[in-house]
């Protein structure tokens, strides 16, 4: 009865007093550690990971989950991969989703070898594979771990974890590239699947998530009227819910839909209070950035710390059975040892402090990066803006396009450091979404009523440095513009594709089009433009060589390449 109460007690009073909560679930765990009731005392510990992973205190939570890894290890073996699992599942949660990955196919292989294993929880371990490999991006092994998951899920009949498996489902197939009709097709199927599973359910977080990603792939199959209506579904979810980040990207796709259909004020007002919302809650959560940051450097150096204290036991061990075998006649032996045991666990304690400074230092400089990278965005936007208001008051066409270029360039380079502020490596720019995004941008300023031009794309998860990306991006952005000008001059459809792949030497970037081709020669011609120049310069920068090669019938085809 007394285990019970603490229990109860402890779970109730996770809502409002965490230390507090957290005591009572210990005096549980003691008191059937004492009555050497390890099923209860196994229990105990999950639920107190459980808690503390939901009160984001995760470095309660992987300190409990390497106490139960231990208790099951030696009384519980067949419970071992829950806590197992909850290791990797708090090591995602602090943003080190390779080494969560680890601990998850560790957990994989210790269910495997136990017999008594619900579906559900055999298809919730292999969903949060799933979601380990989707943060990941290898969007092949999301596919197989979430197809694996469903059958479990439905015999368990987990309305949630059904909803997951087709949202992650969905996920992958509108991330394929390149892109297609069939795979757009299977990503909208699989997503209106979970979000009415969602709504029947009334899991309302997972519905807002699910409308947002059911939005996105409206917008990639040309509906803007069902994205805006599922945008709108989003919207009104995440301000019940009271979730500010989903309502911010609500407010975004929702300018998206508008400005597929023509209406930019609308859109334009929408972005607004979108970027207004992310600027509140950026400043807001700043010091929870940091506390975040600092939590993901706890985590590691508590895990740090448990090895060193394994390997310190095994020494020991090793040093005990060393001094019993010369006891007899090295007691001046044992004292030196003894001397530079005392004295190496000092400097291992001193060791500690300097590294737990410093992961706050660190912890402290990225908030700062990612702060600069938000107003560098911010100032950008606002050149950009005044860009396009001085266009508007210009008479002369020629000047207003030489302002529209210049405001795309602009616009390009805002854009790495957006993305560099929302990421978690502040030194790398994934290029696949970051020119994906940019394809996107340009596609909407440049389509006109009177032209249809399709824009494709195949893009690989190349990683670049900031420097390189916003080259690169400039170059992307010079040669579309180009293509969508000259191109398809006096044609009224056409088809545009750019595609970037790795190679041994670093990158090939090609933008190919089937508009009227280049005027005679096999080769480029001359150019002066601003445009061309600007792409050579940059081609320079990354080290790189730019070729244009005429195609048959029609159509020109660039590539920049690493040289």
């Amino acid at each position: 009865m007394r285990y019970q109460a603490l229990q109860a007690l402890s779970d109730e009073l996770f809502a409002q007093d965490v230390p507090q909560a957290r005591r009572a679930g210990e005096q549980a765990v003691a008191l059937a550690r004492r009555r050497q009731d390890w099923a209860r005392a196994a229990n105990a510990l999950y639920e107190l990971v459980v808690n503390c992973e939901r009160a984001a205190d995760y470095v309660a939570a992987m300190h409990y989950s390497q106490q139960g890894v231990e208790l099951t290890r030696a009384h519980r073996p067949r419970e071992q991969w829950r806590f197992t699992q909850c290791l990797g599942l708090v090591t995602v949660d602090t943003k080190d989703a390779a080494g969560g990955l680890r601990y998850l196919r560790q957990a994989y292989r210790q269910q495997a070898a136990t017999p008594s294993v619900s579906s559900r929880e055999r298809g919730g371990l292999l969903l949060n594979l799933a979601n380990t490999f989707l943060v990941l991006q290898r969007y092949d092994s999301v596919l197989h771990y979430a197809t694996r998951a469903l059958p479990y899920m439905q015999r368990a009949a987990d309305a949630r974890g059904l909803g997951y498996v087709y949202q992650f489902r969905g996920e992958v197939y509108a991330k394929l590239t390149p892109r297609s009709r069939a795979s757009l097709a299977a990503a909208a199927t699989n997503m209106q699947r979970a979000l009415r599973i969602m709504q029947r359910y009334h899991y309302q977080p997972q519905a807002a998530s699910s409308a947002l990603s059911l939005a996105r792939v409206y917008r990639l199959q040309g509906r803007p009227r069902a994205a805006q209506r599922t945008a709108e579904l989003a919207l009104a979810l995440a301000r019940t819910e009271k979730m500010p980040e989903y309502e911010a990207d609500a407010l975004s796709s929702l300018a998206f839909a508008y400005a597929d259909q023509k209406r930019p004020a609308r859109a334009d007002e929408l972005d607004a209070r979108a970027q207004d919302l992310r600027d509140s809650l950026f400043n807001g959560n700043k010091a929870q950035a940091l506390a975040q940051l600092q939590v993901r450097y706890d985590v590691q150096l508590l895990t740090e710390q448990k090895k060193a204290a394994e390997f310190e036991q095994r020494s020991q061990r090793a040093q005990l059975h060393s001094l019993w075998l010369l006891l007899g006649g090295l007691a001046t032996t044992i004292g030196v040892g003894g001397g530079l045991y005392w004295r190496l666990r000092r400097q291992k304690a001193l060791l500690a402090q300097a590294n737990q400074a410093n992961c706050r230092a660190v912890a402290e400089k990225e908030v700062l990066l990612q702060e600069i990278h938000h107003r560098v965005k911010n100032n950008l936007q606002l050149v950009s803006s005044l860009l396009a208001w001085q266009r508007s008051t210009l008479p002369d066409p020629v000047l207003q396009q030489a302002l529209a270029s210049s405001q795309a360039r602009i616009q390009s380079m805002a854009l790495v450091h957006e993305f560099l502020y929302r990421a978690d490596n502040l030194s790398q720019v994934r290029m696949n979404e970051y020119l994906g995004e940019l394809l996107e941008s340009l596609h909407r300023s440049l389509t006109t009523p009177q032209q249809r031009i399709q824009l494709t794309s195949s893009l690989a998860p190349l990683v670049m440095d900031p420097k390189e990306a916003s080259a690169l991006g400039l170059v992307v952005n010079e040669l579309v513009t180009n293509a969508y000008k000259h191109a398809f001059r006096d044609l009224d459809r056409g088809h545009l594709h750019v595609a970037l792949e790795q190679t041994a030497a670093g990158f090939q970037l090609t933008v190919q089009d089937d508009g009227a081709g280049l005027p005679g020669a096999e080769t480029a011609p001359e150019t002066h433009s601003l445009g061309l120049q600007l792409v050579n310069t940059l081609a320079r920068q990354l080290k790189a060589s730019v070729s244009t090669v005429p195609l048959l019938p029609t159509g020109t085809q660039v590539v920049v390449a690493s040289a």
